[in-house]
């Protein structure tokens, strides 16, 4: 109740936007907390836990577990910015991501426009902590401006969302397969 008077009084715009992305987290946690009581989970290995997104201390580093997918936390500050609301179908997304990563894939999620695909990418990088570009394309794209932008990419080790890969001209797609 006090988060709910203080959300509610007069607050500077960073402050609003730190306790919204805490509020968010913190009522997908209580959910998530309710539902593995109403479900009975007892133990580590309930699928119900275990197919939770987790932050554990190992030697040093801060490991992300979910399922049998481990990646490390990246330590990129990301800012001050909104976290999306996490439902079920977040998590199956989060869920696919984390497998294809650690698979040393990338994720392809596909749908209708405008169901958050895009979103559910960039909210998952800050789930992580790894900036996450997103990159819209489109037919006048050419192999040397994606040569550029893939050597940026390589270069600070960020992740990408590439937004409308359809529209890119099947020569370039070629092109960028190689």
């Amino acid at each position: 109740m006090e988060i709910v008077e203080l959300i509610r009084g007069k607050l500077t715009k960073c402050k609003r936007g730190i306790l919204g992305a805490l509020i968010t987290l913190d009522v997908h946690g209580r959910n998530v907390t309710q539902d593995l009581i109403d479900l009975e989970a007892d133990s580590l290995e309930c699928f119900d836990w275990v197919a939770q997104l987790r932050y554990y201390w190992q030697t040093r580093k801060l490991a992300i577990q979910m399922l049998s997918s481990e990646l490390q936390y990246y330590y990129e500050y990301i800012g001050n910015s909104f976290r999306l609301v996490i439902t079920p179908l977040t998590d199956r997304c989060y869920r696919t991501l984390i497998g294809a990563y650690a698979a040393n894939y990338g994720g392809a999620p596909e749908g209708p426009a405008g169901t958050g695909k895009t979103e559910t990418v960039k909210d998952f990088a800050k789930a992580v902590a790894i900036r996450c570009v997103v990159f819209n394309c489109g037919p006048e794209l050419t192999h040397l401006a994606m040569e550029k932008f893939f050597k940026g990419l390589a270069s600070s080790g960020a992740w990408c969302c590439f937004d409308e890969f359809n529209r890119i001209i099947p020569s370039v797609l070629s092109v960028i397969a190689q």
